[in-house]
């Protein structure tokens, strides 16, 4: 669905006063105003004290129903209407409300919207069972597309803006900005602190293992094993929307779950690290041997969390909201298992920080 926030242009009505009339009839122009307001609207024309209460009760003066229903919806049925009804001047003498009164048809006047100074029209659209990021994508390629005829688009910068499209009429030099606002831009806004979030995570994780370890390698070895687990969320989000009739997307909750992911995967690497280690370096174990018992010794733990994991995240993976979570936990997760068992200690044989310790 697609709309633009703005006021219909309609006909209206305006009923204005004729002074100079008003003057010869001997009438006055608020005793017409009045009048006017009486036959249309109503209006408050006295007060009333009562002990019972604080404040005046005001006395509200109107027209029934039907003498206030208009019989159309044109000049005609307007000065009928107000021809009916008689003004009484000084001399007792009484004139018809229409003889004192212009009606004169007017175009509405629309609400003129501005944003930080500047006008602006607001165009909306609603999706259905799709991410508005990929509908705004196709929509802003056809657009650069029609309005280079005419107008010199420009692109925005990388920012939480970066889908804005700036328009230079190559006649006149008048510019137009076309922003993606609203739920685009809480979204951009959304993966841009969480995409903040998951490098802080990075850079805290790595610092803490270098100080940990005393090792940059092996540091690395559990951040890298991390990474190749997140390649699992992105193929489960692929799987998840081939064998499903919901559609599965990137959302911000699965970057929450690429978060998560990131201490589940690394808690499997310390698992066979610390435990390799203490058999190289207390049981004076070869490092292929040690290597290999740790992978066997804590297989078992690593897939006992890995199906606490999968099951638990199984009840978050038909939410409409935190689907994204569930799935990136689940795939993730799945990932993480092979990753730990299999390329981490290929990384771990191949490093000399694994070496024995004189």
């Amino acid at each position: 669905d697609i709309d633009i926030l703005a006021d219909d242009i309609y006909e209206t009505y305006k009923l204005i006063p004729d002074v100079k009339k008003i003057a010869e009839e001997g009438l006055g122009v608020e005793q017409v105003n009045n009048i006017l307001y009486l036959a249309f609207e109503g209006m408050e024309v006295a007060t009333k004290n009562s002990k019972d209460n604080l404040v005046q009760i005001p006395i509200f003066l109107v027209l029934n129903k039907k003498s206030r229903a208009l019989h159309g919806n044109d000049v005609d049925a307007i000065y009928k209407k107000i021809e009916r009804l008689y003004l009484m001047n000084r001399r007792g003498e009484q004139t018809p409300l229409s003889d004192v009164v212009k009606i004169v048809k007017v175009q509405s006047n629309p609400t003129i919207m501005h944003k930080d100074l500047k006008r602006m029209v607001n165009v909306i659209a609603e999706t259905d069972n799709v991410s508005q990021v990929y509908p705004l994508l196709d929509a802003r390629a056809k657009m650069q597309e029609y309005f280079s005829k005419e107008y010199e688009v420009k692109t925005a910068p990388f920012s939480t803006y970066m889908f804005d499209l700036e328009l230079i009429d190559k006649k006149t030099g008048e510019a137009f900005l076309l922003r993606w606002d609203g739920e685009m831009k809480v979204t951009l806004d959304t993966f841009r602190d969480l995409g903040m979030a998951f490098i802080s995570a990075l850079v805290l994780i790595f610092f803490l293992l270098v100080v940990y370890y005393k090792s940059f390698a092996l540091s690395a070895i559990i951040l890298g094993g991390s990474f190749l687990s997140l390649i699992g969320v992105i193929v489960g989000h692929w799987v998840a929307d081939l064998v499903t009739t919901q559609t599965f997307f990137l959302t911000a909750t699965s970057l929450i779950g690429f978060i998560a992911l990131m201490g589940i995967s690394s808690r499997n690497s310390l698992l066979l690290i610390d435990f390799a280690m203490a058999l190289i370096n207390k049981d004076n174990m070869e490092k292929k041997r040690a290597i290999a018992h740790a992978s066997a010794t804590r297989a078992i733990p690593i897939f006992l969390t890995a199906i606490a994991i999968i099951l638990g995240s199984a009840l978050l993976a038909s939410d409409p909201i935190f689907g994204g979570l569930g799935v990136a936990l689940i795939s993730g997760t799945v990932a993480a298992v092979f990753v730990s068992l299999l390329f981490v200690p290929v990384l771990m044989d191949n490093t000399k920080a694994m070496d024995k310790k004189a």
